[in-house]
């Protein structure tokens, strides 16, 4: 009987993130963009094997920190505070990678792929004691996203066997992580006024850096 196996690179990579997202009620002229929010990102990821440096084919799955913050003065601009709004999610891409094979220490590459998210928790129940209709709410949290994920880096080799790396990314979303429909004739908790709520809704844009390490299971096929 025949057997057939190939060889593959698996590894890890993490590394700290800058988030961000741009709220809106729906209109461009009232978009607002809020304060960066830092975040420690990490992935799992297998990868085929490219012996002639042509290109190969990856898939991750990892836990991305998503999101934004808002930074408010007190009354008498004696103090700030920064309040963070945290999307946690599971972060499954698909992509390939293209190195530029330029015989160096230190060979760059390129990466394209495109991600799909689902959010398995945030921290907005924090702000429920606020009492402010101005905070999201979990009931508006979309659970499914996706985007895509541009970057690239540098590698350098250790072993036969085994290689190093540095790696940035810029990863965009073409969905809306937050959508809150407008409210009408809604309580304000603190005056008490029936207000109403426009659209609001948000899309997350992260920059990621990452070191990272691969392992390559090598198969060799003896006659």
């Amino acid at each position: 009987s025949d057997s057939f196996c190939q060889s593959m690179w698996f590894g890890v990579k993490a590394g700290p993130g800058v988030n961000f997202q741009s709220w809106s009620d729906g209109s461009f002229s009232n978009s607002s963009n809020t304060s960066p929010l830092f975040s420690l990102n990490g992935d799992l990821f297998v990868e085929s094997y490219d012996e002639e440096k042509k290109g190969s084919l990856y898939a991750q799955l990892g836990f991305h920190t998503r999101g934004s913050s808002f930074r408010f003065l007190s009354f008498n601009n004696t103090f700030t505070d920064v309040q963070g709004f945290k999307y946690r999610n599971l972060v499954l891409e698909l992509g390939a990678r293209k190195p530029f094979d330029l015989d160096k220490e230190f060979d760059p590459y390129f990466i394209l792929g495109i991600r799909g998210e689902y959010t398995v928790g945030t921290n907005l129940d924090n702000y429920l004691s606020f009492g402010s209709l101005f905070y999201p709410v979990n009931d508006f949290v979309r659970e499914f996203n996706y985007g895509v994920t541009l970057g690239g880096g540098f590698e350098t080799y250790l072993s036969e066997l085994t290689n190093v790396f540095v790696e940035m990314s810029l990863q965009p979303d073409l969905s809306f992580q937050y959508m809150q429909p407008p409210l009408f004739n809604i309580t304000e908790p603190w005056t008490q006024q029936t207000i109403n709520l426009p659209l609001r809704q948000s899309r997350n844009l992260s920059i990621e850096l990452k070191a990272g390490v691969r392992f390559l299971r090598k198969v060799e096929y003896i006659d």
